[in-house]
C-alpha cells in the first residue's frame, strides 16, 4: 500500500514539525500521481493514522463486492 506509506510518512512528518503542512499535502499530492487533490491530501494528512485501515477496509469490501457479482470465492 505505497500511498498509505506516504500518508503516514507526509502524516508523521507535519505532526512531528519536521515538514510545513502546505509542503506535505503539495508532496502526497504529488506522489499519489493525479489520484489525490489538494484538499483530499490535507485530509488524509489530518488523519494519517487511521488511514491504512480505512484503505485496507475500502480495499477488502471492494474485493468482496466483486466476487459476489462475479460468483468468485477466492477468500
Amino acid at each position: 500500500m505505497a500511498l498509505a506509506d506516504d500518508i503516514e510518512f507526509f502524516g508523521r512528518a507535519v505532526a512531528a514539525g519536521d515538514m510545513d503542512r502546505a509542503a506535505a499535502v503539495k508532496a502526497l499530492t504529488e506522489a499519489s500521481h493525479g489520484g489525490l487533490t489538494e484538499r483530499g491530501a490535507d485530509d488524509l494528512i489530518t488523519n494519517w493514522q487511521t488511514a491504512r485501515s480505512e484503505y485496507r477496509d475500502t480495499f477488502d469490501r471492494t474485493r468482496q463486492a466483486h466476487n459476489r457479482l462475479t460468483g468468485c470465492d477466492d477468500e
